[in-house]
């Protein structure tokens, strides 16, 4: 404990971000490009976002599913949205389930996609690719630190008036650790929110003492506290006439209004006399992760009862941690703020490094700066080298089944790299491939851009918007002879 008690707040808001800082700087950047994963997904592959209308690709689900799986207890259909999305279809058999991809454009059958897309991103953020080894334990951990720094942040930085519009641009160490100051200020509700919702979502998997005291497992209690639809069992009879749905769709208008929009349908018992059918509402009009759904039987319609205020507290929150509900605008600000969090933590490491190389040269210092470099620019790499696996496809070379390999051993590249050379030599080098293979990326947008103009409908804004920032970033370093050397006032 220090002599006064702000003093230890600083020292544990230092250490606590300090000690999971490179941990937390991996989850929160791709954390971030997770909340464009589907723009993301359709930019890598070079695909149109226009679709026929939701009644005729359910039209066209219910064909492909009576042709090809008749006698299945189970189908759902998927249905895109208005940002992309898969379209698919997939049906039970026993304990096997199986999936058609479908094109929503010329509705015509397609191969599974190759690539993960920016789905590869949020899943990363989560468990960095170690499900089975613990890795949401990790996050979990890291979430955790990050609360202990936000809260001693507030107590450290609490002149938050003049920390916001103070900015000394003379010194860069003081103009980092101003910036530092801004972006803390600016991300402090999100951050709390991130950290606290991401607790919340794995509540059973970090704490799970009081769920095995007085239920079976935490599917028992998921059992006894969610609330679902109840599960109809085939009466035996074949249906007289194939399941349509267009008498039904009248009934979702008038509770759900006429611009309604649907996520997915599951029939069960599709081919039963007591067949029943689950619309999902898409989540863009509600906070909760859990859609509104509506069932239809043979008895009529029937709704889900309300799930119980702390089972709720925790989809609320869980929403709010995906943003599914954002429009494109609170989409946006989402991505900045998560962008802000991720330059907060890497200057926040910057400024400890740059304070102790001024007073002692260790080589622990040093190890740590080469690392950082690894980290920041070389994780910024191997997302650059994730994106260029799809785009190559532009020339009929696609390596989509080669790009969590070459995400990987880019990243590992980079951290050899930065550890064989010095310090500002490894910095440059990587910033100058950084901005070199977005350049390229670029080049390719643009290339498919005006060759291909009738097949692809959105615009490259993602490489764009990474290789300018990118390339002034590696300027700036670039124009610095040595960054670590600070005049002393």
């Amino acid at each position: 404990m220090k002599t006064t008690f702000r003093k230890s707040m600083i020292w544990l808001h230092t250490y606590s971000g300090l000690y999971a800082g490179w941990l937390i700087f991996a989850v929160f950047l791709t954390g971030t490009l997770s909340y464009y994963n589907q723009e993301i997904s359709h930019w890598m592959t070079g695909n149109t976002i226009e679709q026929q209308s939701q009644s005729k690709l359910l039209n066209h689900g219910l064909e492909t599913l009576q042709s090809n799986a008749p006698n299945a207890s189970q189908w759902r259909i998927r249905l895109p949205d208005d940002r992309g999305g898969q379209y698919s279809v997939s049906y039970r058999e026993g304990r096997e389930r199986n999936t058609i991809y479908l094109n929503p454009n010329n509705l015509t059958e397609v191969d599974e996609p190759e690539t993960r897309g920016g789905n590869f991103f949020r899943t990363f953020h989560y468990t960095l690719s170690l499900r089975q080894w613990g890795g949401r334990y990790f996050t979990g951990i890291a979430a955790m630190l990050m609360l202990v720094a936000i809260f001693t942040g507030i107590y450290t930085h609490r002149r938050f008036f003049k920390d916001f519009f103070t900015l000394r641009n003379k010194d860069k160490l003081k103009f980092t650790i101003d910036f530092h100051a801004i972006s803390g200020v600016i991300t402090i509700p999100f951050g709390f929110m991130i950290c606290f919702s991401a607790l919340l979502i794995y509540i059973s998997m970090y704490q799970p003492f009081a769920i095995n005291q007085y239920y079976e497992s935490f599917r028992d209690l998921d059992r006894q506290v969610s609330t679902r639809h109840q599960t109809v069992k085939a009466s035996g009879e074949s249906r007289v006439e194939p399941l349509k749905i267009e008498s039904q769709l009248a009934g979702l208008e008038q509770k759900w209004g006429k611009n309604y929009q649907l996520s997915s349908v599951v029939i069960n018992q599709p081919n039963d006399a007591n067949a029943q059918i689950i619309f999902n509402h898409r989540k863009n009009n509600i906070l909760s992760n859990k859609a509104e759904s509506l069932a239809v039987t043979e008895h009529g319609l029937s709704e889900i009862e309300d799930e119980r205020f702390a089972r709720m507290f925790r989809r609320v929150f869980y929403g709010l941690h995906e943003a599914h509900f954002a429009t494109p605008m609170s989409r946006a600000m989402f991505f900045l703020l998560g962008m802000f969090s991720t330059v907060l933590i890497a200057t926040g490491m910057t400024i400890w490094l740059n304070k102790r190389q001024q007073k002692q040269q260790k080589k622990s210092y040093v190890l740590v700066d080469k690392v950082n470099n690894a980290v920041f620019y070389g994780l910024t790499l191997a997302i650059a080298g994730y994106f260029l696996a799809s785009k190559l496809s532009v020339f009929s070379l696609s390596l989509a089944h080669l790009e969590l390999p070459i995400f990987f051993y880019t990243w590992l590249a980079s951290l050899i790299l930065a550890l064989s050379c010095s310090s500002q030599c490894s910095k440059a080098l990587l910033l100058l491939t950084n901005a070199c293979t977005y350049s390229l990326l670029l080049v390719i947008d643009i290339f498919h851009l005006f060759t291909y103009t009738s097949k692809v409908a959105n615009v490259p804004y993602l490489t764009v918007m990474f290789w300018l920032s990118l390339t002034a970033v590696y300027f700036i370093n670039v124009s610095l002879k040595n960054p670590l050397k600070v005049k002393k006032d």
